[in-house]
């Protein structure tokens, strides 16, 4: 049974679990089942004379009107229309690896098979005018299959108040320096446009740039685009060492060789290492980790001049690795998008596995006259060995002086603890600071009884590379960057408080809350006073967290936590893997969240739920929307990655919904299902002015009716909320 919770004693049966809240200080925890759970009742101001309860179940009334669908959504009007993508070029699909929150794009095994889209991204201007445009970045391909060429590209829509959604103008542009293009940004007023470019390695050293920011103001780090020179200096010093600790690929040379084997060098080992043992048992295999070292630096030194060539050839194509380009290209907003844009090298650090979006956002004249660029990335580093290191960083660039200054704001690295699989920026107009919310596989705080805990955590700008975001979560993880639930977005609410969104499944039961918080932090469970308060007293934080330091620090089994089926597959999806939304009221300065806790807005006792969106509707009301993913109902087999297209369930949703509430969580309305529209899960729609919300995204995006990864008629979408007067 699915339920919507007013109060912690009261249930209701509906077709979606709800939890609501009424006001920050009426929270009370409900276990892990609401950490946070609330007091009171959902608010019923709907803004539609149409809706009387908040939560509707009655399928929107669709009718098309020249080339625009407009469905009845009852506390709201969506219209939709088809735009052509420039050249009428296909998208081009999704990277291999990309981490979404319950999926990863290397799900279907072959890359050929992936089929979603990339990550595209949107920038609305003229919010404050009837006809506001809105500037839209989406890769191309040239075909269908992994190896065809890709392009950025960037194109224009105009809003039309007569028929309520966009019209193409025609500025339009292929990026061809880009084999992709990501975050975009627009001045308020429309002046100026900038979006992210990816771009080869060194390949300013081939096309003309206007400055290369990182060779001006980067760190040592920040500057370094390949390994080169690491590699060579470990051949020329420690080559032993190097073969015998990185030892998957660069022990093939020997195993795979066609005439070399141990018995070559065992006469040799055994005469000038006999402490070692060495015997028939002895293996190219065994001669590992560094203990070995000198051990496979005297076998490299028996090699022939030709085959110790041929090792040199192998340690390099096997080790050699090279980041790419991140530019940033700035039109002034009197340019047509065809004419040759300002371009400044902005990253150097991005390379190896794809991971997270790259967000982009422009500040215009801030209340110290700072005009300024930020966009958050993940960032890879090598070691001497062959090996990459990945984390995120955060860029904030001086747009009076194009300068980066790392010091006072952004940082270049060390978002979370671990592998950072998602990262988004963020920023505060009240507060006037940058921030981004990022997702890693790893944390040095609190394991787990069942599988590793990866931290959803929030870092500001001012914050150094050295130093970890504040942590508000946690997720299942493993150390090969797969995980189930992450951060997607922080949402400001004014000076002193954001909002923090996530999917993350279930930790505690409710009897094992309500035991820790009786026997352990003391409260009344009668009551309905907030328990986090106490509950930070008591260890550190807020109900939830203290229950996971407890139960991992001390050990004694009184406090355990749900056990967890395993992350990669089985043959039935359980409770255990079920993802909800959680919002977080986290405090301005840093993204902590003392005497807080999530709010599970969005449950379901039989279905993934996941791919959430937050955009304030500039009214005291949210837009909130979510995707229902693959059910225990479904009876299917559970397939997060290395499955033969089985894995597509957790990629491509069964529907989408939407609803209003406000920075308190009470559901003002809704929610109600999507009429076969939706949204990319790692895209975010973008504020267009009075109560509406702009996107853009393939057509027929559900599982049971899906059009395809790749199309070049994609639906441009406006949410009107009935909340604001047109």
């Amino acid at each position: 049974m699915m339920l919507i919770s007013f109060n912690r004693n009261v249930l209701f049966p509906l077709s979606i679990m709800i939890l609501s809240a009424c006001g920050g200080d009426s929270t009370a925890p409900e276990a892990d089942h609401n950490e946070s759970n609330a007091a009171g009742h959902a608010g019923s101001d709907t803004g539609s004379d149409d809706v009387d309860d908040p939560v509707s179940e009655k399928d929107p009334i669709t009718v098309v009107t020249g080339d625009v669908e407009r469905s009845d959504l009852g506390f709201a009007t969506l219209t939709a229309m088809s735009v052509t993508l420039p050249e009428a070029k296909l998208n081009a699909k999704e990277q291999y690896q990309v981490a979404h929150y319950i999926g990863r794009t290397d799900s279907e095994q072959n890359e050929e098979n992936i089929d979603i889209p990339i990550r595209s991204y949107t920038a609305t201007c003229a919010t404050d005018t009837r006809t506001p445009r809105m500037f839209v970045s989406v890769s191309l391909s040239e075909g269908t299959r992994s190896q065809d060429a890709t392009y950025g590209s960037v194109y224009e829509l105009q809003y039309n108040p007569a028929t309520e959604n966009f019209e193409q103008t025609g500025n339009a542009t292929v990026l061809n320096q880009c084999y992709e293009s990501h975050g975009i940004t627009a001045s308020q007023d429309c002046s100026r446009i900038a979006v992210l470019c990816n771009t080869g390695y060194q390949a300013n050293a081939t096309d003309e740039v206007d400055a290369d920011l990182i060779e001006q103001y980067g760190t040592d780090w920040m500057k370094t685009e390949d390994n080169e020179s690491k590699i060579e200096s470990r051949i020329q010093n420690d080559i032993g060492l190097m073969v015998a600790t990185n030892h998957n690929p660069l022990i093939h040379f020997f195993t795979e060789h066609f005439d070399l084997t141990i018995q070559d060098f065992l006469a040799g080992l055994q005469a000038n290492f006999p402490e070692n043992n060495f015997d028939s048992t002895t293996t190219f295999n065994t001669i590992k980790g560094s203990e070995m070292a000198e051990e496979m630096a005297y076998i490299i030194s028996q090699l022939t001049s030709t085959d110790h060539a041929d090792l040199l050839d192998h340690i390099r194509n096997n080790s050699y690795k090279y980041n790419d380009q991140i530019w940033l290209l700035e039109w002034d907003g009197n340019q047509s998008l065809s004419d040759k844009p300002a371009a400044y090298v902005v990253n150097k650090m991005h390379g190896g596995t794809h991971l997270g979006t790259q967000e982009l956002i422009y500040v215009d004249d801030d209340s110290q006259g700072r005009s300024s660029y930020a966009f958050s990335v993940t960032a890879r580093v090598f070691d001497g060995y062959g090996s990459s290191h990945y984390s995120a960083g955060l860029t904030v660039i001086d747009r009076d002086n194009w300068k980066i200054d790392d010091s006072a704001r952004g940082w270049y690295w060390t978002c979370g603890n671990g592998h950072v699989l998602n990262i988004r920026s963020f920023y505060n107009p009240d507060r006037e600071t940058y921030g981004a919310l990022c997702t890693s596989d790893w944390n040095d705080w609190i394991g787990s009884s069942h599988g590793q805990l990866g931290t959803i955590a929030i870092k500001m700008d001012v914050a150094s590379s050295s130093t970890e975001g504040v942590v508000n979560h946690f997720v299942p993880a493993t150390s090969a960057m797969v995980s189930n639930g992450g951060g997607h977005t922080v949402v400001p609410v004014d000076f002193d408080t954001n909002l923090s969104v996530i999917v993350s499944p279930k930790y505690i039961d409710d009897a094992d809350m309500e035991r820790f918080l009786i026997n352990e932090v003391g409260v009344d469970m009668s009551t309905s006073s907030p328990f986090d308060a106490q509950c930070a007293e008591y260890d550190t934080v807020n109900c939830f967290i203290s229950y996971m330091s407890h139960e991992y620090w001390e050990r004694n089994g009184l406090y355990p936590t749900v056990e967890r089926q395993g992350l990669y597959s089985a043959n039935t999806l359980d409770t255990s893997s079920l993802t909800r939304i959680g919002i977080a009221k986290v405090d301005g300065e840093r993204g902590r969240m003392n005497d807080s806790a999530f709010h599970w807005v969005v449950q379901d006792d039989d279905c993934q739920i996941s791919d959430p969106q937050l955009i304030d509707l500039q009214n005291g009301r949210y837009l909130l929307g979510y995707a229902r993913f693959q059910c225990l109902s479904d009876g299917l087999s559970f397939d997060r990655i290395y499955s033969d297209r089985g894995a597509m369930r957790m990629l491509v949703p069964k529907d989408f919904h939407v609803m209003e509430i406000d920075s308190d969580f009470n559901v003002l309305a809704g929610p109600i299902k999507l009429p076969n529209h939706g949204w990319g899960g790692l895209d975010e729609p973008m504020f267009l002015g009075k109560g509406k919300v702009a996107w853009t995204y393939i057509k027929n995006p559900t599982i049971e009716s899906y059009g395809g990864g790749q199309q070049n008629e994609w639906e441009v979408m406006v949410y009107h909320s009935n909340s604001v007067a047109n």
